[in-house]
């Protein structure tokens, strides 16, 4: 019958029967000699990255442990033996965190980026360059002949190529300069929605505490994003579409696992732990370049078969105020991600062929990713440097190393040293706050209270029967080392301002002495304490921000659609110039503007010239710089809007006359008294 849909009915033993299939598929394809092969160098790798890893993972739980306040166990346990105060001075959490205040102030709260890109000094001109100059250049001699009636001299003509030539490479470099401009506001935006400015906060969090921190991007992710549209009665309805884009986040440093021994990211293997929950892993069905039938045997027994022990997780967890985390009812699958070279003659072996190899001594990068025995993933690395989407640095960076020093292993000692006056301080105050009493016990009552002791108590003693005439209860006043201890405390905490380079005047302590009394005092000490942060913004400019921006641009130079932001531009990073002149750039470009402000200088300068510098001047105000002065297109799209409402208001009503009556010509055809009409180029006026 028409329009009669008939539902197949699958039995429960040919469904069981198909899963079978499936997986004896996924079995099959998991123990090629690839995958099989695949899967034993990763664990062997990882074994070793892990060992290797030991160490640092110590340091790391150290540090996060001073900066919470923690004593280690076992110097806890031997204070906890002798008695007394087991006080924590929070010095490393106060020098952490002015110094994450001081790097989030020079990098991220400056109004503009801590980046820029710009043309190159001498961007790419079009291949026919040359025919376009001799053209213009045919053009200018043209003119000149019949301006003149006689062709110039080969002097004149090598003056006049040279001056369409400059003209070219002017005009070459304002192209160049818009496309960079566009360009950045790209990456920007991009920025923006990839959640780089969070992933950038909680990455100096790491850089200041441990011994390396680590910025991930771009990574294309397929991400949920919220729009709006009309619906058929013409109300606005949000919709939700998914879209692939550029993304961005801090890694965990406990969580990355570079190879032994390396001084880059770039010199090895690097694997990165993931623990994803039965969400994220089913969240990854669908996914272009996953095993969807390896994920769903995963779901299917469990996690099981995981082979990641990570002995500090737990310890980590309970310092980052995670309790009781091994409680969840929730499973958590292990995952590893890992990102190295694999040379040609170990993947013949593993069973590809030398058509997929051609060349076995070369060096393939590879991205895989392995849940126990299960390789979910494994494709070539898409960058086409090879390079992984991973950036490292440190605090205090350590020559031939990847891992450097963070703030509480500068000042361990310190801490220590401050800790155990602070200690020895509580002590003493509680010790010498009052006397320490001597009783005979022989010649108290035994229905005495000897445990009391309160002002205008009267004892009640009885005779020495030894006969002697000391007294039954001695009081002893012990020694006030109070002030000692606290003079040694004062000073070994003033010595972690020079250790850590974070002095306490940056945060606004007031018992400055010297020359930080004035405020030009202060101001040169604070000029000078810069020079310590300097060396750190210089290694987050160089190792961060340049190589993330670099990527994002050969990302937007592969795949973005629009032409007009690509170019020959280069990245500039600009935190150590924000450092630097971040508190007398504006003062100096309104001097400048003032200086400038005459009609010789404004000859030279220009009106988009001085326009420039009021952008600049607007964007270090924190003002919307478009509305308040309007960029180079903007403002030559209004002056031409101007010059045709000008050339409209002045033409002539019958198109050939300049007022109410007739146009007086002289026998030529010209007007009157021997003048030509020629059109103003900024007025339109006949002059």
């Amino acid at each position: 019958m028409a329009g009669l849909n008939f539902l197949r009915v699958v039995g429960n033993a040919d469904l069981v029967k198909q899963e079978e299939e499936t997986r004896r598929a996924l079995n099959e394809r998991q123990a090629e000699p690839l995958i099989q092969g695949l899967g034993a160098y990763l664990k062997s790798a990882w074994e070793a990255a892990k060992r290797a890893k030991d160490p640092i993972e110590t340091a790391m739980l150290k540090a996060l442990r001073q900066r919470n306040g923690d004593y280690e166990p076992d110097k806890l346990s031997k204070i906890n033996s002798q008695g007394g105060s087991t006080i924590y001075m929070m010095i490393t959490e106060v020098k952490c965190r002015a110094a994450e205040s001081w790097l989030r102030d020079i990098l991220m709260d400056t109004g503009t980026p801590p980046w820029d890109i710009q043309p190159t000094p001498e961007p790419d001109l079009p291949d026919d360059n040359k025919a376009i100059i001799e053209a213009v250049l045919g053009e200018k001699v043209a003119q000149m002949v019949g301006s003149v009636g006689q062709a110039p001299t080969p002097e004149e003509v090598d003056q006049l190529r040279e001056i369409v030539a400059q003209e070219l490479r002017f005009a070459t470099l304002q192209e160049a300069q818009t496309r960079a401009d566009k360009m950045k506001q790209r990456i920007a935006d991009q920025f923006a929605e990839g959640g780089f400015a969070e992933g950038f906060n909680e990455f100096l969090t790491d850089l200041v505490t441990f011994p390396a921190a680590v910025l991930k991007g771009p990574c294309v992710r397929r991400r949920r994003k919220l729009s709006w549209g009309k619906d058929e009665q013409g109300n606005t309805k949000a919709i939700m579409e998914e879209v692939l884009a550029p993304e961005y986040e801090r890694v965990d440093p406990f969580r990355v696992y570079p190879e032994p021994g390396i001084s880059k990211v770039e010199d090895g293997y690097l694997f990165e732990h993931h623990p994803l929950s039965r969400m994220d892993l089913s969240d990854l069905i669908g996914v272009p370049g996953y095993d969807d039938d390896a994920i769903r045997e995963i779901l299917r027994i469990g996690n099981g078969s995981s082979w990641i022990l990570n002995s500090a997780e737990l310890e980590k967890d309970v310092l980052e105020r995670k309790h009781s985390t091994e409680l969840k009812p929730t499973e958590t699958f292990d995952a590893l991600e890992f990102w190295g070279r694999v040379s040609g003659r170990m993947l013949v072996e593993w069973g590809l062929s030398e058509e997929d190899v051609p060349n076995q001594e070369k060096e393939y990068d590879a991205n895989v990713w392995m849940i126990g025995d299960f390789v979910i993933k494994a494709i070539l690395n898409y960058d086409p440097l090879g390079e992984k989407p991973y950036a490292f640095t440190s605090f205090i960076k350590s020559p031939g190393a990847l891992w450097g020093k963070g703030i509480p292993e500068i000042i361990e000692d310190v801490q220590n040293v401050c800790n155990a006056s602070a200690r020895a301080l509580v002590n003493n105050m509680g010790i010498a706050s009052g006397p320490q009493v001597e009783v005979n016990l022989e010649r108290i009552p035994t229905n005495e209270d000897i445990t009391q002791l309160h002002p205008w108590r009267i004892w009640q003693v009885l005779n020495d029967p030894l006969g002697s005439s000391a007294p039954a209860v001695r009081f002893t006043q012990p020694n006030d080392n109070s002030g000692a201890l606290m003079e040694v405390y004062e000073r070994f905490s003033k010595l972690a301002d020079d250790h850590s380079g974070v002095p306490s005047y940056i945060y606004g302590d007031l018992n400055v002495q010297g020359a930080g009394r004035t405020a030009s005092g202060l101001s040169m000490l604070m000029g000078s304490a810069g020079k310590s942060i300097r060396q750190v913004v210089m290694h987050i400019d160089s190792d961060i921000l340049k190589l993330v921006v670099h990527r994002q641009f050969v990302y937007n130079m592969r795949y973005d659609p629009d032409e007009s932001i690509k170019g020959d531009a280069q990245i500039i990073p600009r935190g150590a110039i924000n450092l630097a002149v971040k508190d007398t750039v504006n003062t100096r470009r309104v001097e400048f503007l003032q200086a400038t402000a005459n009609e010789f200088d404004m000859e030279i300068i220009g009106k988009d010239g001085r326009a420039a510098i009021l952008r600049e001047v607007a964007k270090g105000l924190q003002m919307p710089t478009d509305e308040v002065v309007p960029s180079r297109e903007r403002g030559a799209f209004n002056q031409r809007a101007l010059q045709g409402e000008a050339q409209a208001a002045i033409a002539p009503p019958d198109g050939g006359r300049t007022g109410p009556g007739p146009a007086v010509l002289g026998p030529d055809g010209a007007p009157a008294g021997g003048q030509n009409l020629v059109a103003n180029q900024n007025t339109g006026r006949a002059v």
